[in-house]
């Protein structure tokens, strides 16, 4: 019973650490905190290894978890900031997130290469679905 509760706490603790910690957007230049408000949901991280080849891997096993996060959190109309890095040979290695506010807000972000290209996105959606495959489909999206 003693190490239930315990587990307990952890659980309960880590989450307040989570909504109390700025869980997006410094690498776009802002803190999505107030956006997402107390009971967010924070679904995916970025992961990196020694090999080009290793992190792939390690990015596409956390994609598939933070995917299954974000359809849960989106089903339960959640707060939630949805991460994930695509890395794919020769010439894409991006950063995604996407924010769906506790008011209805939503963003859409992309930073890194993509075909050679360096990209820095940021734009506000009228709505954002994240899709059974991982993918995020925005519409009414335009440039912050």
């Amino acid at each position: 019973m003693r190490g239930k509760c315990w587990s307990a706490f952890l659980f309960i603790g880590a989450q307040a650490t989570i909504a109390a910690s700025p869980v997006c957007c410094r690498l776009f230049g802002f803190d999505a905190t107030r956006m997402l408000g107390p009971d967010a949901v924070v679904c995916g991280k970025l992961v990196d290894a020694d090999s080009r080849t290793e992190a792939q891997n390690e990015s596409s096993a956390e994609r598939k978890r933070a995917t299954q996060c974000a359809l849960e959190a989106q089903a339960q109309n959640r707060a939630f900031v949805y991460t994930y890095r695509l890395l794919a040979a020769p010439d894409m290695d991006l950063i995604v997130q996407a924010v769906f506010g506790a008011h209805g807000e939503r963003m859409f972000m992309k930073l890194g290469l993509y075909a050679g290209e360096n990209m820095h996105k940021v734009e506000t959606c009228q709505s954002l679905t994240v899709l059974p495959d991982g993918k995020v489909k925005g519409a009414g999206c335009y440039q912050y």
